[in-house]
């Protein structure tokens, strides 16, 4: 998912929450949105690179490689640790930094979900064919080729297409 859709969504169950949290409601915002400083920093620690263009250009190509260790802040022992720490110290602070991650972690999993669900749906739609260079694969990549603003619209068949590993990563680089 991308950031901005993060944002937004963050920002709806802010605006849902704020009656009950009143100002404490910033701090399930900014853990939702922050927690993704993690994959900046596996970047800036495996590349030894502190650019953030380098970053953003790196998890922005066609397919990018998915590692655990870049995902330290969506792990469950950390999720489970803070939980345990928010509990045997009574902190409201770690109950609404927890409620934030697990906010954030919660949307990307129904993204990864949703995301599967289209790769699998229009690859047998396909039949396994490269819609750009008409080959066979037995792992079609999903590309996006429209960006919906609308947040319902998000995951439309329409919006996406499958391609092979080489078209894909020609498409994103053009």
């Amino acid at each position: 998912m991308r950031v901005h859709e993060h944002v937004k969504l963050s920002t709806a169950a802010a605006v849902i929450v704020a009656p009950w949290l009143k100002t404490d409601t910033w701090i399930p915002f900014a853990a939702s949105v922050l927690i993704d400083v993690d994959h900046y920093l596996w970047h800036a620690i495996t590349y030894r690179t502190l650019s953030l263009r380098a970053a953003v250009r790196y998890f922005g190509q066609a397919d990018p490689p998915q590692s655990s260790e870049a995902r330290l802040l969506h792990h469950p022992i950390i999720l489970v640790t803070l939980l345990f720490l928010a509990i045997r110290l009574h902190s409201r602070l770690l109950a609404l930094i927890l409620s934030g991650l697990l906010f954030h972690v919660c949307l990307d999993a129904i993204h990864v979900s949703r995301v599967n669900h289209l790769k699998w749906t229009l690859s047998q739609q396909a039949h396994h064919t490269c819609s750009e260079c008409g080959q066979q694969y037995a792992a079609l990549q999903l590309h996006t080729i429209y960006v919906a603003r609308n947040l319902l619209d998000r995951y439309n068949p329409e919006h996406f297409v499958v391609l092979c590993p080489t078209c894909h990563e020609l498409a994103h680089g053009s």
